[in-house]
């Protein structure tokens, strides 16, 4: 009986075992495809998007209000791959920063590039924390540097626009109640002529101060805010002209997304997806179509 046994595993469940390995490794490899994978996650009332680049490097921008990010990274990420090749804070609020305490607390992480802002919150100070305790190196962002993603994929910032040696950013502009939101990392990632408009939580403040500045037209844009009113004014939709718009939403008391935001985007003829009614949102691009997966 004993012999059948070891028979019965050495000839039928160790193949067997070692098919199953094969499949998902070659299923979820994470190595270059050359394509863009975007993946616009639905966190809940929050934030984050995660990148992999045409050369396969991994890219988060925010992580949500909790560790939902980290069963979302899952899905999205081989089981074995726990390395993370950059994160982008927009800017310190809650709903979009701690769910990253957790990813910093599982994952390698090689670089940050956040905003010099000051703003002082548990979590916000947790984190600094961490990053430092981990000696992941920080980029500062500021308007007109380009961050290279991989070799053919970019990150062009455009707010903030504090100068290297000027004062932090501090709590001292903007509408009441916006003006963290307005320290946001707006930034466009690029791969060949497909582009995607990143604007935090950035209102109708910062998008008038960009406008004039820039050409910021692309095919995706990550909605300001969540749909607040206070963002995607009329004249920055138009400018930007996306072909679609991705809000990330969930159960909120703020009123995102607001209709108004709604009707514009509608008007314009640019497509919307909802974290809250879609889930997460998938697009790929070969650097030319962009492609709803």
């Amino acid at each position: 009986m004993e012999d059948r046994t070891k028979n019965l595993i050495k000839f039928f469940l160790l193949p067997l075992l070692l098919i199953f390995l094969i499949l998902v490794f070659f299923t979820h490899r994470s190595g270059p495809d050359f394509l863009l994978h975007l993946n616009f996650l639905n966190v809940g009332q929050g934030d984050s998007s995660f990148i992999q680049t045409p050369l396969g490097r991994q890219v988060l921008i925010d992580g949500g209000p909790s560790d939902k990010i980290l069963s979302l990274l899952g899905k999205n990420m081989p089981f074995y791959d726990r390395t993370i090749d950059l994160i982008i804070i927009s800017h310190p609020h809650a709903d979009h920063i701690n769910g990253l305490i957790d990813v910093l607390k599982r994952y390698k992480v090689k670089l940050v590039v956040m905003a010099d802002v000051a703003y002082d919150s548990s979590s916000f100070n947790t984190l600094k924390n961490l990053i430092d305790k981990k000696n992941i190196p920080i980029v500062i962002a500021r308007a007109n540097k380009r961050i290279y993603l991989d070799d053919v994929t970019t990150f062009d910032i455009f707010w903030p626009q504090n100068k290297e040696g000027e004062k932090s950013f501090s709590e001292g502009f903007g509408q009441a109640g916006q003006t963290l939101n307005d320290t946001s990392i707006v930034g466009r990632v690029q791969y060949v002529r497909s582009k995607i408009l990143f604007v935090g939580d950035a209102g109708s403040v910062v998008e008038n101060q960009i406008l004039p500045k820039y050409n910021l037209k692309s095919d995706i844009l990550k909605v300001g805010h969540h749909g607040s009113k206070y963002s995607s004014s009329e004249n920055f939709l138009r400018e930007v002209a996306p072909n679609y718009a991705i809000i990330s939403v969930g159960k909120n008391s703020y009123g995102h997304p607001a209709q108004e935001v709604l009707d514009r985007l509608t008007q314009l003829n640019i497509q919307i997806f909802r974290t809250d009614l879609n889930d997460t949102v998938k697009f790929q691009s070969d650097g030319v179509a962009m492609i709803l997966k």
